[in-house]
Parts: C-alpha cells; structure tokens; sequence
C-alpha cells in the first residue's frame, strides 16, 4: 500500500485506479447489455458519425495514462514530483488523444448496408447461381454496389441459362421483387 499512497503517490494511484474501474465497469457493462452512461456524456451526435473529444471515456483515458504512467515515473525514474507530474499530465493527454483518435478511426468504418436497388443499374458481376431462361425462374448475382458486395435475385429476358460464374451486367431492377434483370457478356 505504501507503493501507491505514501510520498505523493496518492496524486497519480487515485486518479490511476478510478480510471480503471470506470473502464472495467463499462467493459463489463457492455458485456451485459447495461448502459451506465451519464447524462452530460454523449459519445455520439445525432448522426453516429463523431466521437467528441470531452467524455467520461476520454477523462478516465486521461486518468488512466497519467495515473499509472506519472506513478511509475515517481517510482522508478527518480525525477522527483514535479518531473512525475509533467510526465503524467504529458502521458494522460497522448492516451486521451489515442483512445480519441482510434474511436473515430472505427466509427469512420462504419457504414449503412442499405442499397437502393436503381443503384445496381449498368454495374456488372458475375453468376453465383445460374440464372434459367426468362420466365422460369430466377438465380443469383454477386455485384459490387458502392464498395459493398451483393448478392441479388437475378432474371433475365434470354431463352438460354447463364451459367455460374459468367460475367453478366445488369440491364434493369425491380424494387418489387427485390431482383434485377442481367445480360451475359
């Protein structure tokens, strides 16, 4: 215990390990399905596309890297408290910065898998079930939409099979049935 309270230890430790719980908290949380967020904490704006730099998550990082790191800087650097406390604050700003930057390096990842079906008009891709001749059936097409590959129900207007794995382009669409309408190539 003296480790962590004794000779101005407590000004890193406490911040150290009250940081810590906060993040297992909500890793534990959000293992559980709870949401323990504060009121004032709001991660996201209302378009999920930002993570704001002043959190309860970004002030327990600050915690976190300034406690632990200004703690073992005290400790086993012999820089005396004031260098200990530059170190720390230094080290809780780049681990506040890391936890920000790396959140929205993820968030930029996410993206909406909704695809309107007039977008597959002129793209081509290839057979993944056969499509039978028109008006007896319908197979299947892998096409890439928007840096998304799909795969939709295709028919076609011929009167021979395309077989898997031909290169076909698409011709038209119906958003009734959710197919398009492909041409061999």
């Amino acid at each position: 215990m003296d480790f962590l309270f004794a000779d101005n230890a407590v000004w890193f430790s406490v911040p150290a390990i009250v940081g810590s719980i906060y993040f297992l908290f909500q890793l534990v949380a959000g293992q559980i399905g709870g949401d323990f967020d504060v009121d004032i904490d709001a991660d996201l704006d209302a378009t999920g596309a930002e993570f704001r730099i002043l959190s309860l998550q970004t002030i327990a990082a600050f915690c976190i890297g300034s406690g632990w790191i200004g703690l073992a800087a005290l400790r086993f650097l012999e820089v005396g408290f004031g260098g200990a406390v530059i170190i720390a604050i230094l080290a809780g700003f780049g681990t506040a910065w890391l936890l920000v930057t790396l959140l929205r390096m993820l968030l930029r990842l996410q993206s909406s898998s909704n695809i309107a079906i007039g977008e597959a008009l002129g793209v081509s891709g290839s057979v993944y079930v056969e499509v039978p001749p028109e008006g007896k059936g319908a197979g299947r097409v892998t096409l890439v939409i928007n840096n998304s590959q799909r795969e939709l129900r295709a028919v076609q207007r011929g009167d021979t099979p395309i077989p898997s794995r031909s290169r076909v382009t698409v011709v038209g669409t119906d958003e009734a049935t959710n197919s398009v309408t492909v041409e061999q190539l």
